[in-house]
């Protein structure tokens, strides 16, 4: 990853803690036309979270070809396994 692409995940993943403890503490952002926007724009973030990973995924060499599928269906079914990927695999150079 670059440094765009590092910084970038870092800030949407403190984003979406944020977005995550806001809802929980601020009960007057849980009505449908605050809570839709909302919502929306941490979607969008997340997508390009996702875009990020995934092309990371894609791009890396693994020790065992079956550790990218492996990280694929994590990264797409549940979402904090990239809380994990990102230290491990994600902010370190890939090997040519």
């Amino acid at each position: 990853m670059n440094i765009f692409e590092k910084s970038y995940t870092v800030s949407a993943i403190i984003f979406t803690a944020l977005l995550f403890s806001s809802l929980i503490f601020f009960p007057q952002l849980r009505p449908l036309q605050r809570l839709v926007p909302i919502c929306l724009l941490g979607m969008i973030v997340n997508v390009g979270l996702m875009f990020i990973v995934l092309r990371d995924i894609f791009s890396r060499q693994f020790d065992d070809p079956n550790r990218k599928y492996l990280w694929i269906a994590l990264v797409l079914l549940f979402w904090p396994s990239i809380l994990y990927y990102l230290p491990r695999y994600g902010f370190r150079p890939r090997a040519k």
